[in-house]
C-alpha cells in the first residue's frame, strides 16, 4: 500500500522466514522491517498522516495492530479483524471480522476502545473504504447474491447497493 505521500510502499513479505510488515523508500535505500514477530503480520494501511501503520497480525490469537511507520512499539487495537482501512481524519478504522456463514464490518477508534458493530446482515461485508469526506464507508457484500459495492453511513445505518453487475459465479 502506497503512503499518503508517495514516497514509501508498505507491503508483508517472508523473507525473514514468516510474514512481516516492510517499509520501501521509492526513492531509493534499503527496505525497513517495521515487525518481527514470530506469527505473521499481514495487510498494512497507511494513517492518513503517514506516521502509522494499522496491520492484521496472527499473534495472541490474531487482531488488529498499530505501529509507528518505520519501525518501533507495536500495539493491539482489537483482538479481531481484518483489512483495516482508515478514516481521512485518521481518528478511525474500518475492519472487517470474518465468521463462518458471514462478515461484519466494525469501527475502532486509532486509541483503541470496544469495536462498533456497523453492519450486520448474514452476508459477507468487507473491504471497507471511507469516502474522502470521511462521512460514508464504502464496501463489498454479497447481500444482493453476488459481490456488489454498497455505501452507507460511517456511523452506521442502512447499506445501499450502489453497483449491479448481474449474475456471474465467484470460484
Amino acid at each position: 500500500t502506497w503512503s499518503p505521500d508517495g514516497r514509501f510502499i508498505a507491503y508483508s513479505s517472508n523473507q525473514s522466514g514468516n510474514f512481516d510488515i516492510w517499509v520501501q523508500p521509492l526513492g531509493g535505500g534499503r527496505a525497513v522491517q517495521v515487525t518481527t514477530d514470530p506469527a505473521s503480520d499481514w495487510q498494512p494501511a497507511w494513517s492518513p498522516d503517514g506516521n502509522s501503520l494499522a496491520f492484521r497480525s496472527e499473534r495472541d490469537g490474531g487482531g488488529i495492530f498499530l505501529v509507528p511507520a518505520l519501525g518501533g512499539r507495536e500495539r493491539r487495537l482489537a483482538s479481531f479483524g481484518e483489512w483495516p482501512a482508515w478514516s481521512p481524519d485518521g481518528q478511525t478504522l474500518a475492519l472487517t471480522l470474518s465468521r463462518e456463514g458471514g462478515s461484519q464490518l466494525f469501527l475502532i477508534g486509532r486509541n483503541g476502545g470496544e469495536p462498533r458493530r456497523v453492519t450486520s446482515s448474514p452476508s459477507i461485508d468487507t473491504e471497507p473504504v471511507f469516502t474522502p469526506d470521511g462521512r460514508q464507508v464504502f464496501f463489498v457484500s454479497d447481500r444482493g447474491g453476488g459481490p456488489q459495492v454498497y455505501r452507507m453511513p460511517a456511523t452506521g445505518g442502512n447499506a445501499e447497493r450502489v453497483t449491479f453487475t448481474g449474475n456471474y459465479n465467484i470460484s
